[in-house]
């Protein structure tokens, strides 16, 4: 039911902001930009239930908690940077925008490398 909510307050939103861009184009980005952070935080606390539950799942799995904390750690970085890119092309700075992303794929790529020397690691150490 949180879906719905979220749909109703975006499409709420929305239209309000496209109904004041013709009197007052400053109102309409600044409730873009509340709704974004918003959506962000009701995000980030999604995000910490879902850590707790996957932390508690780790305690079995203690060997599995360093790619619990990789998954996250890209899942952040990826979110943060489309938020970001988005707030900044609703702005009209999509050269800015294209730089964030850009910047979000080579930190992904960066925090996978520990992920990449693990499978090499496995693939070297399997014998036949």
């Amino acid at each position: 039911m949180e879906i719905l909510t979220i749909v109703v307050l975006a499409l709420t939103g929305i239209i309000t902001a496209v109904i004041l861009k013709s009197y007052k184009p400053e109102f309409s980005f600044f409730i873009i930009l509340f709704l974004a952070f918003l959506f962000f935080g009701w995000i980030v606390s999604i995000f910490q239930e879902l850590w707790s539950s996957l932390d508690f799942l780790s305690v079995y799995y203690e060997e599995n908690k360093f790619f619990y904390h990789i998954l996250f750690k890209i899942t952040g970085i990826t979110y943060l940077c489309e938020f970001t890119s988005g707030v900044c092309k609703d702005a009209g700075y999509s050269s800015i925008a294209t730089q964030v992303e850009i910047a979000g794929r080579i930190l992904v790529l960066v925090a996978s490398v520990p992920v990449l020397l693990s499978v090499i690691s496995m693939i070297q150490n399997y014998e036949i």
